[in-house]
């Protein structure tokens, strides 16, 4: 008879307990805190101790990664000594000690922007960006078919190519520290036809290119493009040459040493035309280099 009754009291205890469905719950040294925060189903409130997520190694995060934990859950990272979080299948760290943000990343898995352990900022994927190598013309030297240096307009002169002849010019460029290594570059004229023809002017390039203690042999690469002029004299078009020139093994401070060159006398078009400019697109994923002459 007492065993049945206190199996009563038991049952009559546990139906107690799983009947009971708090709202919100307080966690508290403040006996004088009663009521929680609006909205918060759980309200910690102390002014004189914290609050500690778990505590784990690297290894210990990684292995708890691999069950696949749900999107939001958050651990410390006693190596990293950093706050971590799970989010579509993968850790991302929410915060370093003394903003140390090496390995952080500010995008998506493929394309971000990071800091190396250095302090290099490093961008990957889609956040690299791009800028001109740029050739100032009138400093340059011409060959010994040479453009002439003529009038455009009133008191602006350019060098101007012509119609029925082959005329070039020779320049040097040096690849910035910025620049992506082995990646692809694209050369360019940003010119204007002297005339109204809609035929098709060429341009050319001559190149080689050499890193530092690289020997220049002559033996030069060519890329042209042929383009049909707008028909409005003076008007600026711009014209990549070739496809693009990719080395990958090339380096930050090559030198690429370059004849620019406009057929004319084999291309459709018997207009002069003026040279404005010639530059390269690259593609830059650091600020500068970490060396003098090296990434």
């Amino acid at each position: 008879m007492k065993n049945s009754k206190l199996l009563i009291i038991v049952l009559c205890m546990f139906g107690s307990i799983q009947t009971s469905k708090p709202q919100q719950v307080i966690v508290t040294d403040d006996a004088g805190y009663t009521t929680p925060a609006s909205g918060a189903i759980l309200d910690v409130k102390s002014t004189s101790k914290g609050f500690i997520v778990p505590r784990m190694t690297t290894v210990q995060r990684t292995t708890l990664g691999a069950t696949t934990p749900v999107n939001g859950v958050v651990v410390y990272d006693t190596d990293f000594k950093s706050f971590w979080y799970w989010e579509t299948n993968e850790w991302k760290q929410i915060a370093a000690s003394g903003l140390n943000l090496n390995s952080f990343k500010f995008g998506d898995a493929s394309n971000y922007s990071t800091f190396e352990a250095d302090g290099t900022l490093l961008l990957l994927g889609t956040a690299t960006v791009w800028d001109d190598i740029r050739v100032s013309l009138i400093t340059r030297g011409s060959g010994g078919v040479n453009p002439t240096f003529s009038q455009i307009q009133n008191s602006l002169f350019a060098y101007k190519f012509s119609g029925t002849a082959d005329n070039e010019i020779f320049f040097e460029i040096q690849m910035p520290h910025s620049w992506k290594e082995g990646s692809k570059i694209y050369p360019h004229v940003h010119w204007a036809p002297n005339g109204t023809s809609t035929g098709n002017v060429t341009w050319g390039m001559d190149f080689e290119w050499q890193n530092i203690n690289g020997v220049f042999s002559g033996a030069t690469t060519n890329i042209s493009t042929s383009v049909a002029a707008d028909g409005v004299a003076k008007k600026q078009q711009i014209t990549n040459i070739g496809t693009g020139i990719e080395e990958t093994d090339k380096k930050i401070s090559s030198i690429i040493m370059c004849r620019l060159y406009r057929a004319g006398n084999s291309d459709t078009n018997n207009d002069e035309c003026f040279l404005l400019a010639f530059d390269i697109h690259y593609e830059v994923n650091t600020i500068g280099s970490r060396e003098v002459l090296s990434k």
